[in-house]
């Protein structure tokens, strides 16, 4: 392998928030020295013309499986589609439409707040696009999605068919199903039957996939979906490993999936591990199902779908297997059930926090407290993109008093849980949900898409931002040879566009990825 030196280079080391090189030299994959670039006296040498460059991107919460699905899906989401009406027209504008009754048409990322019909679109809605072709859209949280008619046969839905165990089946008022299936479970009837017919498709999704990632900067990938059935998501990564799929990727594993199957174990191969169990407390805030203390306007408090019991007998089969337990936790009353479980808990993880705490979306000043005299280590890998993107959701379904404590960067940094940006896409309501600069945007100015400003006094700046997508999401994800640019790791890394530092921050949110490199060999554009 070449041993290639750069020069010339804003080389963010990401060792803390002032550390800066010019140049430095990457041997078989690993960087071996960083340095001055009047210090270089290889003429060989890569001049990278004083562009910026952060070590390769960690987004440690994601959903690669829904990012392969949807880039060859719809974009059903603002500012593309604002009704049914143009939802519908964008389905039949999909490469799937009008191919064999076998092709699903797939969309995803709408927001019923967010459609001029202020409703969920249903089965009659879809099925003016197709009724001989299965359709399938994810809700923009991933958590609910809606199904035309064909979609409903093949997954055996009727009305008679009872909702699984935290998940509910839609119905008109006679009774007939209405297409939607409101929370994970739900949906998972649908995936189910689409996924049995499309195993291949799905790995050739997945590695075409790998292209978006390293154009965005992405290098490594907290996979939290991991499934069992209908076909094991181990299998599915070493397939597109093997024929492209580039990322390092952790698995998680859906705890209710594996409770049952004590073979699930940890493993430690640097580009594709499995790494730990998922467990969903609640659901979203913009779906009015984030189990909250204080009841939404319709005078529910959301769902709980992990009762105490339950996540203390996940948390169990984690530490018995040497598996980290990633907590969905959105609501303020679901993130307390997760604290009072665990807080007195002993760690059984020395080399990452042992509890992830997946979005923390509403958090008080007890609760930052409860996690600083915690015996539990924690960590706390939070979205800002979610309020970019939901503002107007979160303002209407949250109190004033909540909506202060939602999404509190800042404060998460002042407690001794480890903090991470993530995207969780493509589970939100935006056309580049994984856009690590619009996420990043939202970190440090607090804006919103709709120019609202949420809580600027939880603001963070743009050096802890990029660290929260590097050194704190590798030591959170279990990356040990990425997150910074220093001898003996790895030199996977990307060049900006324009330096994240320096220009004005409304600037942030069109940075762009101008090249990725994987051990020191460009990567994209390729």
């Amino acid at each position: 392998m070449a041993m290639p030196t750069f020069k010339n280079a804003k080389i963010f080391l990401g060792t803390d928030q002032t550390h800066f090189a010019s140049a430095m030299t990457i041997n078989n994959g690993l960087v071996t020295w960083v340095g001055s670039s009047e210090e270089v006296t290889d003429e060989q040498a890569v001049d990278l013309q004083g562009r910026t460059v952060l070590p390769g991107l960690i987004d440690v919460h994601t959903h690669p499986k829904y990012i392969a699905d949807a880039l060859h899906g719809v974009a059903c989401t603002p500012p593309n589609v604002n009704s049914i009406a143009e939802m519908q027209t964008a389905l039949r504008h999909s490469v799937a439409f009008g191919k064999s009754d076998q092709t699903w048409i797939e969309g995803w990322g709408f927001d019923e707040t967010k459609l001029a019909e202020h409703r969920t679109p249903t089965v009659d809605d879809l099925d003016k696009v197709s009724t001989t072709q299965p359709i399938f859209i994810y809700r923009s949280d991933c958590h609910s999605s809606v199904g035309n008619s064909k979609a409903l046969e093949l997954a055996g839905i009727d009305r008679d068919t009872p909702d699984p165990q935290g998940g509910f089946i839609g119905h008109f008022p006679d009774g007939r199903p209405n297409g939607y299936m409101k929370e994970v479970a739900a949906t998972q009837l649908l995936i189910r039957v689409k996924s049995v017919q499309n195993y291949t498709a799905d790995v050739q999704n997945m590695v075409n996939s790998s292209d978006h990632y390293l154009a965005n900067g992405i290098v490594a990938i907290g996979e939290m979906m991991g499934r069992k059935q209908p076909d094991d998501s181990l299998r599915l990564y070493q397939d597109a490993v093997a024929t492209g799929f580039k990322p390092k990727t952790a698995i998680y594993y859906v705890y209710d999936e594996v409770a049952d199957n004590s073979e699930l174990t940890p493993t430690f191969d640097d580009q594709l591990r499995v790494t730990g169990i998922k467990v969903f407390m609640d659901g979203s805030i913009s779906g009015e199902t984030a189990y909250n203390k204080r009841p939404y306007p319709d005078g529910r408090n959301g769902v709980a779908i992990t009762s105490p019991a339950k996540l203390k007998r996940a948390v169990d089969y984690a530490r018995a297997h040497k598996l980290q337990v990633a907590a969905h936790a959105m609501g303020d009353a679901a993130i307390q059930t997760v604290l009072d479980v665990t807080q007195g808990l002993d760690p059984w993880l020395a080399d990452r926090p042992s509890i992830r705490i997946e979005h923390a979306s509403i958090l008080s000043n007890a609760m930052l407290d409860q996690l600083n005299h915690a015996k539990m280590n924690y960590a706390l890998v939070t979205q800002p993109i979610f309020f970019f993107a939901e503002d107007e959701s979160y303002r209407q379904f949250l109190s004033p008093a909540q909506f202060k404590l939602i999404y509190r960067d800042k404060s998460m940094l002042t407690t001794k849980a480890r903090f991470a940006l993530s995207s969780d896409a493509p589970c939100t309501p935006w056309a580049e949900p994984d856009s690590p600069f619009v996420n990043i945007y939202a970190a440090v100015t607090r804006k919103t898409a709709n120019s609202d400003l949420v809580n600027p006094e939880e603001a963070i700046t743009v050096p802890q931002a990029i660290l929260a997508y590097t050194k704190w999401s590798a030591e959170i994800g279990g990356f040990k040879h990425n997150g910074q640019l220093m001898p003996g790791l790895a030199g996977d890394f990307v060049v900006l566009d324009r330096d994240i530092f320096t220009i004005p921050s409304d600037d942030i949110q069109n940075v762009k990825v101008q090249s990725t490199w994987i051990a020191g060999e460009k990567v994209s554009p390729n």
